[in-house]
């Protein structure tokens, strides 16, 4: 019976494309979507997994990108900590390119602070208004 369980536990934590991903944005390049099953809040902090989903290949091969992003909702700025791109849509599969720590958490260094105007900013203001 133990056996069972274990297959069925290691099942599920293998397959990460069970999340629940919510389509945000959409433009001629790509569909852009967060994984609102993840989102981690400490105090003004937001700790956020989104998805870009490529029409079309881009140039380093991938069809989608993950972006694992840190929402500052204070001072109105983000960055991103970790990016994983993949050779498939939606995130899936087993081919793709891990790169994280791509900034320190605690570091004051690589903050976006986008304009008033821009798509970002509306990303930011859309995580760090109260649900």
């Amino acid at each position: 019976m133990k056996e069972i369980l274990y297959t069925i536990i290691l099942f599920f934590i293998s397959f990460p494309c069970y999340s629940k991903w919510e389509k945000v944005h959409e433009n001629k390049i790509f569909t852009e979507y967060f994984e609102v099953d993840a989102v981690k809040k400490i105090n003004d902090i937001v700790f956020i997994w989104s998805l870009m989903d490529y029409k079309e290949q881009q140039k380093n091969g991938s069809l989608s990108t993950k972006y694992y992003s840190m929402y500052d909702c204070n001072q109105m700025r983000y960055k991103v900590l970790s990016i994983i791109e993949y050779q498939t849509n939606m995130g899936k599969g087993r081919d793709f390119r891990y790169t994280r720590n791509i900034t320190n958490e605690l570091s004051d260094a690589d903050w976006v602070y986008p304009s008033l105007e821009s798509e970002d900013y509306i990303k930011v203001n859309t995580i760090c208004s109260p649900s």
